[in-house]
């Protein structure tokens, strides 16, 4: 519940074309199940399920949770837990008069834009996150993602290529 807010205070910081914008992404009513009816089925089955059989697929998944880990008392070691937080890069005109009028590289704008996203959620400087051959480029393009502490691991970075 903090990412986006930190999302949006570190694209507030750094991102100066203001150009992200958060995407709501909604789900629709009804998912398509594909699932194997037994181990020695040939061919998976498929079901649409509605409102309420996706509350019960939920129900049965929390379940099925609880009983694998004795109602919390086993730990559940090397999970994952996905999360998906969607955003929507836009420019005030289109790609054509971006370049053209604007004089501005639409990519560099984009890799910037990527790189707060990626620094923020990841919880490591830009610069850990970039192949050294590409640092100098973007530096000279994003100058303010490099200042700091990210600056000097950038610069000790490139050393280490050299």
């Amino acid at each position: 519940t903090k990412l986006p807010a930190q999302l949006d205070a570190k694209l507030g910081d750094l991102d100066t074309a203001n150009a992200v914008r958060p995407t709501i992404i909604s789900p629709t009513d009804e998912w398509c199940r594909k699932r194997m009816a037994s181990l020695l089925s040939k061919e998976p089955e498929t079901m649409t399920l509605g409102t309420e059989e996706l509350r019960g697929e939920k129900q049965r998944a929390f379940e099925l949770l609880d009983a694998l880990t004795r109602s919390g008392a086993l730990l559940v070691e090397d999970a994952a837990l996905h999360v998906v937080i969607g955003a929507t890069h836009t420019f005030d005109k289109g790609l054509v008069d971006t370049v053209v009028m604007d004089n501005v590289n639409p990519i560099i704008q984009v890799e910037r834009s990527s790189l707060i996203m990626s620094s923020t959620v990841m919880g490591v400087p830009p610069a850990r996150l970039v192949k050294t051959e590409h640092l100098p480029r973007l530096q000279a393009g994003t100058p303010a993602l490099f200042v700091g502490d990210a600056a000097d691991e950038a610069r000790a970075l490139s050393g280490l290529q050299e």
